[in-house]
């Protein structure tokens, strides 16, 4: 089981990031992976982007709290430094069986920063939510995907 988690965490690569409203004045910044056209796992990425551990999003560095003057500066930084947030993730050494599959987790220094579901196949499950609010989003990098 994990050396297919172990697989599909090596085919990961960065998809696109948007900001999520979370709040009327508080945006989160969200970094999501994928292999191939596949949205496979979501992150929260402080302001330096660096991962934020799972449960922990509610203390993340607010990103933005004017998205539309503050959307140039953001997506010139995401265009210089995003690139490296798959490098720093390590795939966690250990699985939970779900219903639905198992779950294989992301982590960064340590920390649980994110999930992978597969099937009980063992094949991906993709999220195509994390798409749809990419397209709402204020901010998103790229401006467009292809």
């Amino acid at each position: 089981m994990l050396e297919r988690c172990q697989g599909v965490f090596q085919a990961l690569h960065l998809q696109f990031a948007y900001a999520e409203r979370v709040a009327p004045q508080r945006f989160l910044l969200r970094v999501v992976l994928g292999a191939g056209e596949a949205s496979l796992t979501r992150l929260t990425v402080n302001i330096d982007l660096r991962p934020v551990p799972l449960g922990l999003e509610d203390i993340a560095v607010v990103v933005l709290e004017r998205p539309v003057q503050d959307a140039v500066r953001l997506r010139n930084r995401l265009a210089q430094s995003l690139e490296g947030v798959p490098q720093s993730l390590s795939l966690g050494n250990w699985y939970v069986a779900a219903p639905t599959g198992y779950r294989c987790f992301l982590t960064h220094q340590g920390r649980v920063v994110g999930v992978l579901l597969l099937g009980p196949n063992l094949e991906p499950i993709p999220n195509p939510r994390w798409r749809a609010v990419y397209q709402r989003s204020p901010v998103r990098f790229p401006p467009e995907l292809r």
